[in-house]
């Protein structure tokens, strides 16, 4: 029956979604020579949508790396100039950004099509359709026709919003009795429910596999997510609004989705980390071209021993604004330091680090995981003292507030 729904479904939208993703499977048996010729042609049909913006049209003879890096900013800013107005943009999304403040992205219906392009390449990766039984924990509360949208697909939709105690268990109920194939969550959503099941001492039913998306993924989230779900596989797709930049294979590499975007990575380090620029290959309507993403990488010089030949991304370092501001100047990455935080977190079922770059100060908000057991906050203070040289603030919360989005900040910078 989920079979011809989702027949339906492509016929309204006018998504010939098995055909694409039929094509981008068979890429997996690409050469890397195979790849770069595609995404050559691509980027030339590209540069024909591009030219017929005014903030493109002298680079319309130019080679990729002669286009100049484009900043959220600059996108924002000049937008008007960056659209190409040959038609009417499919859709207009706003996303809060790093900086909260709110921005455009103008997505081309292509653009979409690659998107959901991609997550059926990972599905069929691990042997799943999208047919398949799929509880998804994530965003804010829908609307009971957006509720209804998601039972024709097969889905269960659940609220990260503020997940409480009552509502964990709620969710566990409800995930053991339907009994999903695949489990979807964003990554603080999933360490809190997991959190109160082992409070509440509960197993969670063992999905054919469980992924992550929307938020950043700390290595000690990975780590508790894959303790719980030790029968399941386990994916993170690497995407932003304006585009689909990675996704994991089985055998647990990150792969770009090189059938998509173009990557680059600028302003290496000496351990070859360094700034994450995309090429929207599908960005007809608004070009994306050479966007500076905000996120900091390392790409490995090996090839995954599953075969493929696409670009894989070996760590995914964090955000820009993930940084703590040190009073001797020095900047330090917060996932640097996330997984010894995490370790020194016992009974502490989640939290929130609240970072003022021009004062130095920081709080640190908690929720306790068993309440009436007392929490050791004297490693926690030694930690921030010793090897940061901040001072900070503990407290001792009912709940850490997640964004408007229904996402969650575990590193926030102040200003």
């Amino acid at each position: 029956m989920h079979s011809y729904l989702f027949q339906l479904i492509d016929l309204i939208t006018g998504f010939n979604l098995e055909r694409n993703v039929k094509h981008v499977l068979s890429m997996d048996n690409w050469s890397r020579q195979q790849i770069e010729h595609y995404q050559k042609e691509k980027f030339e049909l590209l540069k024909q949508h591009a030219a017929k913006s005014s903030f493109y049209k002298p680079y319309n003879q130019e080679e990729l790396r002669n286009f100049p890096v484009l900043s959220k900013d600059t996108y924002t800013n000049e937008l008007d100039k960056i659209c190409t107005y040959f038609r009417k943009p499919y859709r207009i999304e706003f996303t809060s950004g790093s900086s909260g403040n709110p921005r455009k992205i103008v997505i081309s219906k292509e653009m979409l099509l690659a998107k959901r392009t991609s997550h059926l390449k990972m599905l069929h990766w691990y042997g799943l359709k999208r047919e398949n039984k799929e509880v998804y924990i994530g965003g804010i509360s829908k609307s009971m026709l957006y509720q209804l949208y998601y039972i024709f697909k097969n889905k269960i939709f659940l609220s990260s919003y503020n997940i409480t105690r009552e509502k964990a268990l709620q969710y566990i109920q409800i995930i053991n009795r339907q009994k999903p194939e695949i489990i979807f969550g964003y990554p603080y959503a999933l360490m809190v429910l997991l959190g109160y099941a082992e409070e509440l001492n509960l197993q969670i039913y063992q999905p054919k596999l469980i992924y992550t998306g929307a938020e950043n993924l700390y290595p000690e989230i990975a780590l508790k997510i894959k303790k719980h779900f030790p029968e399941s596989y386990f994916a993170n797709e690497y995407w932003s609004t304006e585009a689909n930049i990675g996704i994991t294979c089985p055998h647990g590499r990150m792969h770009i989705d090189e059938d998509t975007i173009i990557s680059e990575v600028i302003n290496q380090d000496e351990n070859g980390v360094g700034d994450l620029l995309i090429t929207n290959l599908f960005s007809y309507d608004a070009p994306i071209i050479r966007y500076q993403l905000g996120d900091k990488v390392k790409l490995s010089e090996k090839e995954c021993s599953c075969g493929r030949h696409t670009k894989i991304i070996e760590t995914i370092q964090g955000r820009d604004i993930d940084y703590f501001i040190l009073p001797d100047g020095r900047k330090i990455a917060f996932t640097e330091n996330s997984i010894q935080i995490a370790s020194l977190c016992e009974n502490i079922l989640a939290y929130q680090i609240l970072h003022k770059s021009n004062t130095y100060e920081t709080q640190f908000n908690y929720v306790k995981n068993v309440k009436n057991k007392l929490v050791n906050l004297e490693p926690l203070k030694n930690y921030f003292r010793n090897q940061l040289n901040i001072s900070v603030t503990l407290n001792e919360v009912d709940y850490i507030e997640t964004e408007s989005s229904g996402k969650h900040k575990v590193f926030k910078t102040i200003s």
